[in-house]
């Protein structure tokens, strides 16, 4: 996130998501709107399950940043081989949510240059809890140290996006 998306804008959605999927009665309501409306399906992306439950910046220009970020996750690897970042997120809420005793899940960030891929995990996240969650561990470049594309890469992108 860290270097497509604002600091506080990330913090931001990173204690949503915490929030909404936290231990309780928030593991539970998202379990059953995920049950009444499907919205971590196979036919969802994360872009759409989180528009769907609101998880985004307040911010609409932080928002573009952050739907182009989970976006972005689909050319990340994962602790599954064969399963890019974005489908291993989806897979991993999709299953904990469909399952018969939810799990809290806790979302944190960790250096892209330390452990490329997304991971998930099962433990204690949040130290003085006795609560074991599901831990999405998302990778992140900091603000400023992405490789900046050249000229001509920038421009070759932006034709095939707008359809040249």
């Amino acid at each position: 996130m860290g270097d497509m998306l604002r600091d506080p804008a990330t913090a931001h959605v990173i204690y949503q998501l915490n929030n909404r999927f936290g231990p309780g009665d928030a593991i539970r309501e998202m379990a059953a709107v995920h049950r009444e409306f499907g919205v971590f399906s196979e036919r969802s992306s994360l872009r759409q399950a989180y528009r769907a439950v609101h998880i985004v910046p307040e911010d609409s220009a932080d928002r573009r940043k952050w739907f182009r970020y989970l976006d972005s996750l689909k050319d990340y690897t994962s602790d599954q081989s064969a399963v890019n970042g974005h489908d291993r997120w989806l897979n991993a809420i999709r299953e904990n949510l469909e399952s018969a005793q939810p799990t809290p899940m806790h979302t944190r960030t960790h250096l892209s240059r330390d452990e490329p891929r997304l991971v998930v995990t099962r433990g204690r996240a949040v130290p003085h809890e006795n609560q074991d969650y599901i831990i999405v561990s998302v990778p992140t470049i900091p603000s400023g140290e992405a490789a900046r594309p050249t000229v001509t890469t920038a421009r070759a992108k932006r034709a095939v996006r707008r359809g040249g």
